[in-house]
């Protein structure tokens, strides 16, 4: 990724991470960053450039010894997964062109001696799965499917994913809720949530504003306002 903005710092539109783990390097910040369950606003000023690896979800078990869930929500410093790798020697990567850059990002990566695990193809199964259908939308309706129980995906997904299935089904049942409130003109709120199967609109609502930062109607509020501008 590279960037060049004059005059005043760049931000992003909110960004909605998916349950991802990645690994960059910059002159300015290297580290690791899980994934973040809300939304966030990326600023950027001057110029500059980042390389990085993202890692398929629960791949990063395979090369980190801590606690998948310690990265939730955060970013540590690179020290923190390169022990060896100082600030001298990203300098060194990032004074080669990309792709050499990236295939020494790649043979530090390798040296971690990562660990097979059959359970990341599970794992992307899975969420292909529930982003594929969406009346896979609950906990109990994933462990039939795949023939696990309940309590041993949750598990997995903390363990290797660092968020619960729970959360990332959540998730994906109120990006489907946001879609539906862009595309009606007159969204039917009560609908939505019990269609989402949600017993009550302010359950719904409380939900809806932990993932996306604001409530239902605030958010049509700032789709349409966006739509008027353009």
């Amino acid at each position: 990724m590279r960037w060049d903005v004059s005059g005043d710092a760049y931000h992003s539109s909110e960004v909605m991470h998916r349950p991802y783990v990645d690994v960059f390097l910059s002159l300015g910040w290297s580290g690791v960053q899980g994934t973040f369950r809300g939304k966030r606003i990326y600023e950027a000023k001057g110029s500059g450039r980042i390389i990085g690896a993202r890692f398929l979800p629960g791949a990063f078990r395979s090369f980190w010894s801590g606690e998948i869930t310690n990265l939730q929500d955060r970013q540590l410093p690179l020290s923190g997964f390169f022990e060896a790798v100082d600030q001298a020697e990203v300098e060194q990567i990032l004074a080669h062109d990309d792709d050499k850059a990236i295939d020494l990002l790649e043979e530090l990566l390798v040296q971690k001696n990562p660990k097979s695990d059959e359970n990341i193809a599970l794992i992307n199964a899975i969420i292909a799965a529930d982003e594929e259908d969406d009346t896979l939308s609950t906990v109990s309706a994933v462990a039939h499917r795949f023939g696990y129980s309940e309590r041993w995906l949750q598990h997995l997904f903390r363990t290797c994913v660092g968020i619960g299935l729970k959360w990332f089904l959540q998730r994906h049942r109120l990006l489907l809720a946001a879609e539906g409130i862009r595309s009606s003109d007159a969204p039917d709120w009560i609908g939505i949530a019990y269609d989402l199967g949600y017993s009550s609109q302010q359950h719904f609502t409380t939900d809806f504003r932990k993932v996306l930062g604001e409530t239902p109607l605030q958010y049509k509020a700032a789709v349409t306002r966006h739509l008027g501008d353009s």
